[in-house]
């Protein structure tokens, strides 16, 4: 039987529409709750996942939902008997604080496996792998500046990127391996898809993405350039309080074999 679907909008109103597609979508901000493992989640019968607002994260599309993550976390409640929730976030800030202080079960974005990131989170295995790549728009127009050719140019330049975003760390060490200044500049409340879209736009000059990401979203701003590295591959994953060691394990065993499955890989096509 399907569960019906409360998406909740936020809106002061408390407008309400409630869809039958067996996942919950809300706005809500949660108290701190007491410690969640697993064995809490299934007593609980609900996995609350936070993720950003973008096709790769969770996106209504006509009166659909959709995204890469979304879609893993989905196949992971179903397996597991439970109803999902989604909470969407763009800052990412917000987004860890709310698992450090169990507002959140998962974490459903790429994050990079790095020493910073293993400090905040306990990461499942890896579900992507991939190198970062700077975003800038295409010049076609000789008569315009060109699109630069190597990282080696953004020096006293600035970069935008979401708020406490993992790009960061790559940012700064790659301004020590210049020995020279990369303005950072963080923009609050916007998601890595949404800082591609400005840059398409002409409204910013560079950001920061995950080269899967960036040429998935290419095919929507095609006047976007993404063909210069700034770092080595990296392998992306999920991550949960560290405290929820059985949470961890439950999300690796279903990983371990899923992301070798055909319904992976029809998820991993359609998004990538």
């Amino acid at each position: 039987m399907k569960r019906c679907t409360k998406i909740n909008t936020g809106v002061v109103l408390g407008l309400i529409a409630l869809i039958c597609i067996g996942v919950i979508v809300t706005h809500k901000v949660y108290t701190p709750t007491v410690k969640r493992d697993f064995s809490e989640i299934r007593k609980s019968g609900r996995l609350r996942v936070v993720t950003d607002k973008s096709s790769l994260g969770f996106k209504l599309y006509d009166d659909k939902i959709e995204g890469f993550n979304y879609e893993l976390a989905k196949a992971f409640a179903n397996t597991m008997g439970l109803e999902l929730e989604i909470i969407p976030e763009n800052n990412l800030d917000s987004a860890l604080n709310g698992i450090k202080e169990n507002k959140y079960d998962l974490l459903a974005m790429n994050i990079p496996n790095t020493a910073e990131t293993k400090k905040e989170l306990a990461l499942t295995i890896p579900i992507l792998s991939g190198r970062q790549v700077l975003v800038q728009q295409e010049i076609i127009d000789t008569t315009n500046l060109k699109a630069i050719r190597s990282h080696y140019l953004l020096t006293n330049d600035s970069i935008c990127i979401p708020v406490r975003s993992p790009f960061r760390q790559r940012l700064e060490n790659l301004s020590d391996e210049l020995a020279d200044t990369i303005r950072i500049v963080e923009m609050p409340d916007k998601s890595t898809e949404d800082l591609v879209q400005l840059v398409s736009a002409g409204k910013i000059k560079y950001t920061i993405c995950d080269e899967l990401q960036a040429k998935s979203l290419k095919r929507t701003f095609t006047n976007i350039d993404v063909s210069v590295p700034v770092g080595f591959t990296q392998q992306f994953s999920w991550g949960v309080n560290p405290e929820a060691g059985q949470l961890r394990d439950s999300l690796n065993a279903f990983l371990h074999d899923f992301l070798m499955s055909n319904d992976y890989w029809k998820i991993y096509r359609k998004y990538y």
